[in-house]
């Protein structure tokens, strides 16, 4: 199928968005990509970005919906598959779906009702023919707006990307530790990492915004930038225990991390959830806990017992691929249905 894709394509920065984009190439479908970052960018100054961005209105706003719609013309899709559309607007769609009468199918792997929601995106949600989302507290609402049909797929990991690496020297002195977690800084986060003060484990933190961080000790263990592509997977297999702590913004039961590092070969303890425990077998391949003293006390117990805590993480990676896990597998499952759709 021909397939303009449209989404948050940095060429600069391996998002999840290439990576689902790179994986239905590798189908074998015609994939023409279509960035919005460069819309979202728009403007003179950091102001006016800053008001485009909170009020999702704006020159960029109006050009990126234009040149969408223009897209489709010059390209003819079989398919609009639109990522993380919090700009794109009913009426581009609606035209869209008049000139070439593709299918419109729309994915994220974010909260994108409770959390990450515009105006443009709710009033949207109606005219997509599938929905694909990650997030199981999201499927009644989108219901409740008027999706037709909603896929709910487990986080995904890209084959290519997500994989165990041995760490050079150098890489293993910016990378290695015995404990990682990789993520953004939020004030809810502070309490379960701070009960790995007293287990005297070489704690790692990547991520933005740590420098709010309240803890001193935390903020000691903070590198203060973010890791994409293969220096994010250099940052797991540096560590010999890679935290899969949730949001506490949103119900999350189950976060992209929650499979990206069971996918690179390394150990995951995470918080305990029913979503966890369905992806991965607990304490045969991923091992969870409930209370920041229980994370205190297995990350002291694994650490000091290295053949087991190796078993787990190569029994979690073996899961990962053998479940379907990876984003080649969900879109070829997204894509079969939209071949039913377009019947």
């Amino acid at each position: 199928m021909k397939i303009l894709y449209a989404g948050q394509i940095n060429p600069e920065y391996v998002s999840t968005t290439r990576l689902r984009m790179d994986a239905i190439a590798e189908l074998g479908h015609e994939v023409q990509p279509f960035c919005v970052m460069p819309y979202h960018r728009w403007g003179c100054c950091r102001l006016a970005r800053s008001l485009a961005h909170r009020l999702a209105w704006g020159p960029g706003f109006w050009k990126l919906n234009a040149d969408l719609a223009a897209a489709a013309e010059s390209f003819r899709p079989d398919v609009l598959w639109v990522d993380k559309g919090t700009w794109i607007t009913p009426d581009t769609l609606r035209q869209i779906k008049n000139i070439c009468g593709c299918a419109l199918v729309h994915y994220t792997p974010d909260p994108a009702i409770v959390h990450h929601r515009t105006r443009h995106f709710i009033r949207a949600i109606r005219c997509y023919d599938l929905l694909a989302t990650n997030k199981s507290y999201e499927v009644e609402l989108y219901r409740r707006c008027g999706g037709k049909e909603i896929i709910l797929q487990p986080p995904g990991f890209d084959e290519h990307l997500h994989r165990p690496m041995e760490l050079t020297a150098g890489q293993q002195t910016e990378f290695g530790c015995d404990v990682v977690f990789i993520g953004t800084y939020s004030p809810g986060r502070e309490l379960p990492l701070t009960a790995l003060r007293e287990t005297g484990a070489a704690l790692t933190i990547w991520g933005a915004g740590w420098q709010k961080c309240r803890d001193p000790w935390l903020a000691g263990r903070a590198r203060g930038r973010d890791l994409s592509g293969e220096q994010y997977v250099l940052g797991l297999c540096g560590a010999k225990i890679a935290l899969g702590l949730l949001s506490p913004l949103v119900p999350d039961k189950c976060t992209t991390r929650s499979v990206e590092i069971p996918a690179c070969g390394v150990f995951m303890l995470a918080t305990r959830t029913d979503e966890h425990i369905a992806l991965f077998q607990e304490d045969k391949e991923a091992v969870f806990f409930d209370t920041p003293q229980e994370l205190a006390e297995k990350t002291c117990y694994y650490l000091q017992h290295d053949d087991l805590r190796r078993q787990i993480a190569q029994a979690g990676r073996l899961r990962c691929l053998t479940n379907g896990y990876s984003y080649k597998s969900l879109m070829k499952q997204i894509l079969m249905r939209v071949e039913q759709v377009r019947q």
